[in-house]
């Protein structure tokens, strides 16, 4: 409730007038975050999100294309970023989004990853963000907490950067590591300078300004897996083994006057003269009763996610050929190619930024540049059918032997699988 009374006093500083955001958008954004960070007890959220951004990211590339020095430029800049897209996109299904914002310091463009929260989008032209506010960073000094802020404002092609600093309650304040920030007016821009990656599932609602978790809806369901958990744990507990032994086998303690047990599952009883001297109490477990129902449950919120199974079921049987690969993680391949969408969005906005910020800064000379995406494809893959097609390909003439190589050897660049082909 703090940070949305100081949002809103922050907005009035920037003399936003008129905002998309509503307050309850502000909090709920926060609650998303807070859910996906919370370690405390299992977060299912965030093991959709770890797993789901596993799938989409690994094994694939993403280059600038182009013959000049500014796609030299902007290839670094993209390479540093794509180092921290699994993280990126783990944590837009965690907590709806998150934005990367590039800044340039001794001569060189660096970025911050930021979570959805610290956004406030108050204009859209499309699905380009025009206006908007962004809590930039945060530092602690003895007791109290600072804030830096940052107004984007795009009016007639010319991006206006206005920069804030203030204590946790919104007053103006004074940091000396900012005092080298500056306000900036760059011409010929058409959107901020960040690039936001919206997570792609449907909040339900006409305004699709912010995205929504991985889990979005399904808090009953969570819910009922967690009851479920609280009840396997209950059966455990109550039905573990206990000795009933009788008293007079056991010594009293001196100074307590408490019998001396060999173990915790060991407790004194009134033996009958003629009885047994030890009774065991070890009930069954209804563990397979529990378990189907967690095991439903868990396939339950997989179908409402949207997933196939083998999050957190086990996958079903899959046949050899790609077709039936396709075919039995049909959901879970359809949202990947969701994600990957949205990060290829996010990527040439973020490239953009770079390059507007390389012509403001004089960074690297102009030039006209391209951007490619090589996703991995071995979730729904057969290698050996692939190599198969490979090889039909090679016989036809529409693929060469550097092309064959260069798939058994992924590192290997055009010029490197030719040398040893030579060689060989």
């Amino acid at each position: 409730m703090m940070l949305r009374t100081v949002w809103e006093y922050i907005l009035r500083i920037f003399g936003v007038a008129k905002t998309n955001t509503t307050g309850e958008q502000l909090t709920e954004n926060l609650e998303f975050t807070q859910k996906y960070e919370a370690t405390e007890e299992m977060n299912l959220t965030a093991i959709f999100a770890n797993k789901l951004s596993t799938l989409a990211m690994s094994e694939s590339t993403a280059d600038v294309v182009g013959n000049n020095k500014r796609v030299f430029f902007l290839d670094q800049c993209l390479g540093e970023v794509w180092g921290q897209m699994k993280r990126v996109v783990s944590r837009m299904l965690g907590t709806g989004g998150c934005i990367i914002v590039p800044y340039v310091r001794l001569g060189k463009i660096q970025f911050d990853l930021l979570s959805q929260e610290r956004l406030v989008i108050h204009e859209k032209q499309g699905c380009r963000i025009t206006r908007a506010t962004v809590l930039a960073d945060s530092v602690k000094q003895k007791e109290r907490q600072y804030f830096r802020w940052v107004d984007y404002r795009v009016v007639d092609e010319t991006l206006y950067i206005t920069n804030k600093v203030t204590d946790q309650w919104g007053n103006d304040a004074f940091i000396e590591q900012w005092t080298g920030i500056e306000d900036q007016a760059i011409a010929g821009v058409d959107r901020v300078l960040f690039a936001y990656f919206q997570s792609p599932v449907d909040n339900r609602r006409f305004s699709d300004d912010y995205g929504v978790p991985i889990t979005y809806g399904c808090d009953a369901l969570i819910k009922e897996i967690f009851e479920c958990f609280e009840q396997i744990r209950d059966e455990y507990k109550l039905k573990e083994v206990k000795i009933f032994a009788d008293e007079r086998m056991f010594q009293k303690d001196p100074k307590t006057g408490l019998y001396r047990m060999p173990s915790k599952v060991f407790f004194a009883a009134h033996g009958k003269e003629n009885g047994d001297m030890i009774e065991v109490f070890s009930p069954e477990i209804r563990h397979s009763s529990y378990y189907e129902r967690l095991q439903y449950l868990f396939g339950l919120l997989e179908k409402s996610i949207g997933t196939s199974k083998g999050i957190l079921t086990v996958p079903e049987t899959r046949g050899a050929t790609a077709t039936e690969i396709k075919a039995g993680i049909y959901d879970t391949y359809t949202m990947i190619g969701d994600i990957r969408l949205t990060v290829e969005y996010g990527m040439r906005d973020y490239l953009y930024a770079c390059n507007v910020l390389a012509n403001y800064y004089q960074l690297a000379p102009m030039g006209e540049y391209g951007v490619r995406f090589d996703w991995d494809y071995e979730m729904i893959e057969s290698s050996s059918e692939t190599w198969g097609q490979l090889k039909d390909a090679l016989d036809l003439g529409v693929k060469s032997k550097v092309e064959l190589r260069q798939w058994l050897n992924p590192n290997e660049t055009a010029d490197e699988a030719q040398k040893v082909l030579e060689d060989i």
